[in-house]
């Protein structure tokens, strides 16, 4: 049966309450140093393989550059906090504060989720979730972000929060 909350929610099986770390993005570096690896390879054969005076190489190796050495001044890929489900509603927990909004993921590594929080002020704050902050709790946190969906988030639907049902 079909179960209807206070705050709109449709759920068969209700969404675990979980409390989880915003941790030190380390796949998502690795998959950063990846990507630029790969460019610069790319960049080293066009320079290579391009006709002599073409320019065009010079300036896309420069970029890569820049763009690497940005990366690298930006520091750590972290946020300070907690991204809690309270079982009804999610919650950005940090510095003292407690900002009630919405979870929408867009990247499911298994072991580590891309996340976009958004307020319910409308901002939004990008979060790497990883597995190994804890372990304990990450198959709960994983069901809690993919059983609850926004109902704007599903084509014909309106604005409020609802589980997803399978």
């Amino acid at each position: 049966m079909i179960e209807q909350s206070e705050s709109g929610a449709h759920s068969l099986v209700a969404q675990p309450a979980v409390d989880y770390p915003l941790s030190h993005a380390r796949m998502l570096r690795m998959l950063a140093r990846l990507a630029w690896g790969t460019a610069a390879a790319i960049d080293g054969y066009w320079l290579v393989a391009a006709p002599a005076g073409d320019w065009r190489p010079w300036v896309a190796t420069a970029v890569t550059a820049c763009a690497g050495a940005l990366a690298w001044r930006a520091g750590p890929m972290t946020q300070s906090g907690n991204l809690a489900w309270d079982g009804m509603a999610w919650f950005w927990e940090g510095s003292g504060s407690r900002l009630p909004g919405y979870v929408q993921v867009h990247l499911d590594l298994q072991s580590g989720l891309l996340v976009r929080f958004v307020t319910d002020a409308g901002s939004a704050h990008w979060a790497w979730l990883d597995r190994a902050a804890r372990p304990g709790q990450w198959l709960a946190l994983r069901r809690a972000v993919h059983g609850t969906v926004r109902q704007h988030d599903v084509p014909g639907r309106g604005t409020a929060r609802q589980a997803a049902v399978p």
